[in-house]
């Protein structure tokens, strides 16, 4: 007696990866993603909660490693379609580069300088 049939974590695979965009003309209705690259990563199936918080450590040193300029750039998470370009996000997000380091927005100023009028006593 045969039995046809297969385990299910025979089941294939699908392919994740990390990728980088450029955010072209960010914040208009013009914008659009540059694909900059993509890096095929193996999920460990025990743990996939590793992969989404190494998106932006790996985005980080190639931004820092491949000499890109000024720029709202786009780092994903996602698997990959047939001819490997990212399919569906399971993780993004954006980082706006100066060049050298990441830009942090300077707190309002509300924030920093004390209130006109206020009493100190």
């Amino acid at each position: 007696m045969d039995h046809v049939g297969r385990w299910v974590y025979q089941e294939e695979k699908v392919p994740h990866a990390f990728s980088l965009c450029r955010v072209l003309d960010a914040g208009t209705f013009e914008q659009s993603y540059d694909l900059l690259g993509v890096v095929q990563v193996t999920v460990d199936r025990r743990h996939p909660e590793k992969l989404p918080a190494n998106l932006r450590p790996w985005a980080l040193a190639t931004l820092t490693t491949g000499g890109y300029g000024f720029g709202r750039f786009y780092a994903a998470y996602s698997t990959l379609d047939e001819e490997g370009e990212p399919d569906r996000a399971l993780a993004h997000e954006y980082i706006d580069w100066s060049g050298t380091g990441v830009l942090a927005p300077t707190p309002p100023a509300s924030a920093t300088e004390p209130e006109e009028g206020r009493s100190h006593g």
